[in-house]
């Protein structure tokens, strides 16, 4: 299957499963990213559809355009009735995507973490090792590089976060599969915690943005984040450090 054929069938369905797609998007990066990104789309896509709830004057339109029918009026009556309920839904619908879509990109950044790595759980199950020129490769995409070890790593690669691409790493850990997400552009206040019935781990800012660590509970996780920060150079986007290249430990330093 070529890159062409595979997205084509992606297109129809990207939750499709079958043997050929799927040793396609395994062996083809840039076929991956796409299969990632289109997931996400067809994912919100239809959050934002189950969201949406007929508005409450569509009931007396419907039973207006009745009753004008009963009632023999024109034809033409009945028309613009009818044509106002739908234009109604249509309005409704729109100012209620146009909402739900302003809140999910203001969703609160730990609940992002969270949500993304129960979309792509399959990740988690990914045996390993994958090669480090394929992590350096996905790093090297933001002008970032990988100068230092951070030990085995399963998988890799560009993902979308909220309103922006990043890098989604999977590490063995002791408990069990830890999820690491370098987010540039994303840049909280403070370092926040994230926490669920399953999993736990923080976020910690930097200058470029922030890097979130979370694993199962019961992980120790605070030395493998200063591992991540001190062995990634990002490149930094603000201020005077526009072009320059610092460790991401040294950028957390001066939050």
């Amino acid at each position: 299957m070529n890159c062409l054929e595979f997205r084509r069938g992606l297109l129809q369905d990207p939750f499709d499963s079958a043997n050929g797609l799927l040793e396609h998007e395994a062996g083809c990066g840039e076929c991956a990213t796409f299969a990632r990104e289109l997931r996400a789309e067809e994912t919100r896509l239809r959050a934002l559809l189950n969201e949406v709830s007929p508005p409450p004057q569509l009931v007396d339109n419907i039973q207006l355009a009745i009753s004008l029918q009963q009632r023999g009026r024109s034809r033409r009556q009945v028309w613009y009735a009818a044509a106002a309920s739908v234009l109604l839904i249509v309005g409704a619908t729109m100012t209620s995507l146009m909402s739900t879509s302003w809140e999910r990109g203001n969703m609160a950044l730990a609940q992002s973490v969270l949500n993304h790595i129960d979309d792509e759980a399959h990740h988690l199950r990914e045996a390993g090792p994958i090669a480090q020129s394929r992590v350096k490769y996905v790093f090297a995409r933001f002008g970032a590089e990988l100068s230092g070890d951070i030990g085995q790593v399963n998988f890799a690669a560009e993902c979308l976060m909220r309103k922006r691409n990043g890098v989604h790493l999977v590490l063995p850990g002791r408990q069990g599969p830890i999820t690491a997400f370098f987010m540039p552009g994303e840049r909280p206040e403070k370092p926040l915690p994230v926490k669920s019935a399953r999993f736990q781990g923080h976020i910690v800012p930097t200058v470029w943005g922030s890097i979130a660590v979370v694993g199962e509970h019961g992980e120790p996780l605070q030395e493998l984040g200063e591992k991540l920060a001190a062995a990634v150079l990002w490149p930094a986007a603000t201020g005077d450090l526009v072009g320059q290249r610092l460790p991401a430990a040294a950028l957390v330093a001066q939050q």
